[in-house]
């Protein structure tokens, strides 16, 4: 039987209402020598678009790290999952910093979490209110992981969400026990699932065009 075909969400890019949140482009994440970062060199200029256009155009800019204490003290379940985070997520390390090509600029927030979602034991809730924030654009690493848990949560918690299709990038996955999954693979599925379910998903230039409009907005205003 044929899956029925469903309306994608449509939700605009708003002045005074729209952020744009850069999930986890930190050195860790985006090394080229890491094989799991294959997707990452392709949407660095994409997530630099953005920003630029964010920031020209007045909408908030913020970044995403994923940092702990590296004391074991804020790192239960995670260690389970991956056993090196104390280590390889440290505060105060290169491992934890934004790329050199992505530095935040002044009026830049930048907002560390201990999970993968964005408002989990962080206050990015209350920045995204206390900027009477609505809509969140979200790019960055990784689709499958980091991003789409940010995005649920965002979605959970109210906020319409407009997810970057070629502004974010995966991982593949190892077999554990239904095959290997390929990073293109990954990407797909993510942006379908929360294409049907969680958010629009837009590529970069259409939301260029609708940020950039509302300079011109902004500007006649």
């Amino acid at each position: 039987m044929a899956i029925p075909p469903k309306e994608p969400l449509r939700y605009p890019v708003t002045a005074g209402s729209t952020a744009v949140i850069c999930v986890d482009m930190q050195n860790i994440f985006c090394d080229p020598r890491d094989p799991v970062n294959e997707m990452v060199p392709s949407i660095i200029p994409n997530v630099q678009a953005l920003l630029a256009a964010a920031r020209e155009a007045g909408l908030p800019v913020i970044y995403l790290r994923h940092v702990v204490r590296g004391d074991g003290s804020d790192t239960g379940r995670m260690k389970d999952i991956s056993p090196q985070v104390d280590e390889r997520l440290k505060a105060g390390t290169w491992n934890v910093e934004i790329i050199p090509e992505l530095t935040p600029e002044p009026g830049d927030i930048v907002v560390d979490k201990p999970f993968f979602g964005g408002f989990t034991g962080t206050d990015l809730d209350t920045i995204l209110r206390g900027k009477g924030i609505d809509t969140a654009i979200i790019c960055g690493t990784r689709t499958n992981i980091c991003c789409e848990t940010t995005a649920r949560q965002a979605t959970e918690r109210e906020y319409k969400v407009i997810f970057a299709s070629d502004a974010n990038a995966a991982s593949g996955k190892p077999d554990m026990g239904w095959g290997e999954v390929s990073a293109e693979e990954n990407h797909r599925m993510a942006l379908t699932i929360l294409a049907c379910n969680f958010a629009r998903v837009a590529s970069t230039a259409e939301i260029l065009a609708e940020i950039r409009a509302l300079k011109g907005l902004q500007a006649a205003s």
